[in-house]
């Protein structure tokens, strides 16, 4: 038997028993308000919205600006104007409590996530977060980690953990399926959502094949992070956005319990579907920032 099926059926059935899940979500949200990262005092005097949080979104930070890469003043534009306008940074396992009915969240609640676990995360975007006292997510595509793969240098296991114990997370963006291979049709295809075509045996992979390979992928991802870094909750962030039913299902069967989507939207602690503002592209000045905000601002 494969080595690692064989890892998953053994472990499979504690990280999915309804008690062990029950049990790591207590711990974390009755130790995560007393970590030692020094968040800034509840910011109250303007409230835009309560029981709800926006989620936002980043990817690379770097002078030269493209797409989803934003230069780093920019970003701390963007973090300047969630003081300024008295949002309220929280971690997303805040959130996790308060989706689960077992914490409370601030009014105006904003939580800060970043793709793909680019390097610049530590090198450019941590120290800004650090000064403001803002923790945040990096959803990582775990077989990139310590490699400069494909163009750009990923985060390493070392830089994880030092900021780990500064209040930062990292969960998982698949272990390598962030990418496109050439599907039934032959044209390129998300490899989360699609059977691909298989060169060696000149045929499309049949759907116990995509399951296969797509359980064992997103196993791998969740059991490194948990082993490298101790993680009890588990998240996934879709690829390029794109998800079926079929994949919540299977990531459910592995205790895969939140989900990270691109979908523009506040979250109300109703779905573990989450919504997330994109906000790491060029055109976001402080302008559109704070209006993209203030769009969700509750009715008066």
């Amino acid at each position: 038997m494969n080595t690692l099926i064989l890892c998953l059926l053994l472990v499979l059935g504690s990280w999915t028993n309804p008690q062990n899940q029950e049990a790591q979500l207590s711990h974390v949200c009755s130790t995560h308000y007393e970590s030692a990262f020094n968040r800034p005092p509840m910011d109250t005097k303007v409230i835009h919205y309560t029981g709800q949080a926006l989620f936002l979104v980043y990817h690379h930070l770097d002078e030269e600006e493209s797409f989803v890469t934003i230069s780093p003043a920019k970003f701390n534009q963007h973090l300047q104007l969630l003081k300024d306008k008295h949002y309220n940074v929280i971690s997303v396992e805040d959130y996790a409590c308060f989706l689960e009915k077992r914490g409370t969240i601030p009014p105006n609640a904003v939580v800060i996530t970043f793709d793909d676990g680019y390097r610049s995360f530590y090198e450019k975007a941590y120290p800004l977060l650090k000064k403001m006292g803002y923790p945040a997510t990096n959803f990582v595509v775990v077989s990139y980690l310590d490699t400069d793969y494909p163009s750009l240098p990923f985060l390493t296991w070392q830089q994880m953990k030092e900021m780990k114990r500064d209040g930062f997370s990292f969960y998982s963006h698949t272990y390598n399926l962030h990418q496109k291979k050439a599907g039934e049709s032959g044209s390129l295809v998300p490899m989360l959502t699609n059977r691909i075509y298989l060169t060696q045996d000149q045929r499309l992979e049949t759907e116990e094949e995509r399951k296969k390979r797509v359980m064992e992928d997103l196993f791998t991802a969740d059991w490194m992070l948990k082993t490298q870094l101790g993680n009890e909750l588990s998240m996934l962030c879709f690829p390029y956005g794109y998800y079926t039913q079929t994949n919540i299902d299977e990531a459910q069967d592995l205790g895969i319990r939140y989900f990270f989507t691109t979908k523009e939207g506040i979250n109300s602690g109703e779905s573990r579907e989450i919504y997330r503002l994109n906000m790491g592209m060029p055109y976001v000045n402080a302008d559109v920032f704070a209006n993209k905000l203030q769009s969700y601002d509750r009715k008066k």
